[in-house]
């Protein structure tokens, strides 16, 4: 696969792509200083059985990714502000759900994505994973062990295989942009999450090496056109998740803050548009803020749940899955972009 025909390609389609935006940042910024956050529906974090992971997006670029036993948070960031950016919806997850937090991956080390304020509410055994250079950045929190992990090295950490894939953020000769996208694999299936980037060959290869089962990929912050130099936009995203050859995407890096001039709710209405346009339905699913759902087999579904869609519990009385959906009944897509 040539990736560079194929962003050629996306280029020359962006160019034809008509999506809402704003004149000026600077005044949809100063329009939010001062107005409180859209809340959230809370829901409980589902505790995944053996054989399912449960995925919870926290808004913006956080996720919770959890193994019957572990749990791994990406780029956990509950702050209201970004700068001068004031937060425009209420992170999914409280500090609460950090607690039983066993590993945080960071993709990079820009403010939004390497929270210092949301990082010092996790445990300290928890094991931080961190792109090369980076470690520095969170030495004063006390963590017991923090790992910079350089793509194509990969470590075991409570049960789950962390593996740094080649991600692109603008140029490795800004230290704060340099970028990792993870590939984690536990009892359950697999997942990719990039927190933040362009597209590039580091999709292919991680397809190639990992094909993972879910794929966790931004898709906010692409307007103007000169910003997916850093950002991919929804279509991007749906190329990168075909490079991947994975089963189903989970959109991330939307929503919370306006970084860039499409408005706030244009990358989620535009990647339904594509869904809807190419048929994808049974491959992406947008979680709201708060929203989990928790991915299994077949066999699995069938000993726990009985149904998608039914909640169950543990013998502890935990809740043990929400929305549940049997990944191997989803099949490999097949082109998808064209």
């Amino acid at each position: 696969m040539d990736w560079k025909a194929r962003k050629a390609e996306l280029d020359r389609l962006h160019r034809k792509v008509r999506v809402a935006r704003s004149s000026s940042l600077i005044a949809s910024w100063a329009g939010r200083w001062f107005r409180t956050p859209a809340r959230v529906r809370g829901e409980p974090i589902p505790r995944p059985a053996p054989g399912q992971v449960a995925i919870t997006f926290g808004g913006h670029a956080t996720a919770l990714v959890r193994y019957r036993g572990a749990t791994v948070v990406c780029d956990p960031m509950l702050g209201r502000w970004v700068g001068g950016v004031h937060r425009a919806v209420e992170p999914g997850l409280g500090p609460g759900d950090l607690a039983g937090v066993d590993v945080a991956v960071i993709s990079h080390a820009h403010h939004d994505h390497l929270h210092l304020p949301t990082l010092a509410m996790l445990p300290r055994t928890a094991t931080i994973v961190l792109p090369p250079g980076a470690a520095a950045r969170v030495s004063s929190l006390g963590f017991a062990r923090v790992i910079e992990l350089a793509a194509g090295a990969d470590v075991t950490l409570e049960g789950v295989r962390v593996a740094a894939c080649r991600a692109s953020h603008g140029g490795d000769d800004d230290e704060l942009a340099r970028t990792s996208a993870y590939f984690l694999a536990g009892e359950g299936p697999s997942v990719y999450v990039c927190g933040d980037g362009a597209y590039g060959p580091g999709f292919e290869e991680a397809g190639r090496d990992h094909a993972p089962d879910l794929a966790l990929l931004p898709i906010g912050g692409f307007l103007p056109l000169s910003f997916r130099a850093r950002h991919m936009s929804p279509l991007d995203a749906l190329y990168a998740f075909e490079d991947l050859r994975a089963r189903l995407l989970i959109p991330i890096h939307h929503g919370a803050f306006r970084l860039s001039y499409e408005k706030l709710g244009e990358p989620a209405r535009w990647l339904r548009e594509l869904v809807t346009e190419r048929e994808l339905e049974a491959h992406v699913r947008v979680l709201d803020p708060g929203e989990s759902e928790v991915f299994s087999s077949p066999r699995r579904l069938a000993q726990r749940a009985g149904s998608a869609g039914t909640a169950t519990a543990d013998e502890s009385g935990g809740v043990v899955v929400a929305e549940v959906t049997a990944l191997r009944s989803v099949p490999w897509p097949a082109t998808l972009t064209h």
